[in-house]
């Protein structure tokens, strides 16, 4: 975890608001302050702002209080004599953060690795309504409980393991036997550390993950397809669009995805993500001989099911978290 730096009050036409090195590089957690530990948050005025360095454009990551004017961050004072005194910086909301991950590592132990810890901090952030480039992803959970917790009518799992390069791995979403009503909603976040080429700006990452996401395995729209039909789940750009046009959106090549996806319970038959492994060097196609770690969470939640959580009962490893961990997920031999 890196502090993102107390420029946010900079110039922004010549970029001196913007994300300090080395927290701005795509495979550091880095962490912004916000003014308020209540509700109402925002960002706080000095701390620095996105984006970050393409294709980890999403900086900070997250953002936890800080202090400010109005409200500062009480400390111990460096006296003789203990004593309280007030500060305030991304340097106090970093440590913060760091602080619900060791919790979240104390309670699961080693069943978690750091990188799904990484993963369930971005999933369960609070999103706030303002720019990515203002508080990332959000502002992280409140407490331990807020993690490691699901409500009666949501479940949470937890994926991690390596896959190797040009090869898809198929992460099933275990939803209820019976048809669920009303509209479902589906959290994921995806999260993984990538090699880099510091001197190929315009292939900056070795390793991009892409994610379909199949909702329905019964539904296949032409003969002869192997898999069922796909629908977009991450990213901003539309399906068809050109290997350019994913280079300049970044999307394909960032290593830390999040997203909310709406459906009917009705259209959620076995659904599941097809995640295929990319690595490339130099902008050239590559195969490293080792795999690639990464990290996925995902929620399913419907409102109108009181008892969603208690019909995932097989998928239960603890009380109210759901954290199956799959080191070695069913291949998949080739995406429809």
């Amino acid at each position: 975890m890196i502090a993102v730096g107390n420029d946010g009050e900079g110039d922004p036409i010549l970029g001196l608001d913007r994300v300090q090195v080395p927290s701005d590089c795509v495979n550091a957690l880095a962490i912004g302050a916000c003014d308020s530990p209540g509700k109402d948050w925002q960002r706080a005025p000095y701390s620095s702002k996105g984006p970050g360095r393409s294709p980890g454009l999403v900086k900070p990551d997250l953002v936890d209080f800080g202090g400010e004017f109005s409200r500062p961050f009480v400390v111990v004072a460096p006296d003789a004599t203990p004593s309280l005194t007030t500060t305030g910086g991304t340097s106090f909301a970093t440590p913060s953060v760091l602080r619900l991950g060791t919790g979240i590592r104390a309670h699961f132990g080693s069943n978690l690795n750091h990188l799904a810890i990484r993963t369930l901090l971005v999933h369960t952030c609070e999103e706030g309504d303002q720019d990515h480039k203002e508080v990332g992803w959000g502002r992280v959970a409140r407490s331990l409980n807020d993690v490691i917790l699901c409500d009666d009518d949501t479940f949470r799992v937890v994926y991690q393991g390596e896959i190797s390069p040009a090869k898809y791995i198929r992460a099933a979403i275990p939803v209820p036997s019976a048809q669920m009503r009303g509209m479902v909603s589906i959290k994921a976040t995806l999260c993984y550390k990538t090699q880099t080429d510091p001197h190929h700006p315009g292939n900056y990452t070795r390793a991009g993950l892409e994610v379909t996401f199949r909702p329905n395995d019964t539904k296949f729209s032409r003969d002869k397809q192997v898999h069922p039909d796909s629908d977009r789940f991450f990213g901003s750009t539309l399906p068809g669009a050109t290997e350019d046009e994913l280079r300049r959106d970044a999307w394909k090549w960032k290593n830390c995805l999040h997203a909310v996806k709406r459906k009917r319970g009705s259209s959620l038959i076995n659904p599941c993500f097809d995640i295929h492994y990319n690595a490339r060097l130099e902008g050239r196609n590559f195969a490293p001989p080792e795999n690639l770690s990464y990290a996925m969470v995902v929620s399913v939640q419907a409102k109108g099911v009181a008892d969603l959580y208690d019909q995932a009962e097989p998928h239960r490893v603890c009380r109210r978290l759901i954290s199956v961990s799959y080191a070695a997920m069913p291949s998949v031999s080739r995406a429809a």
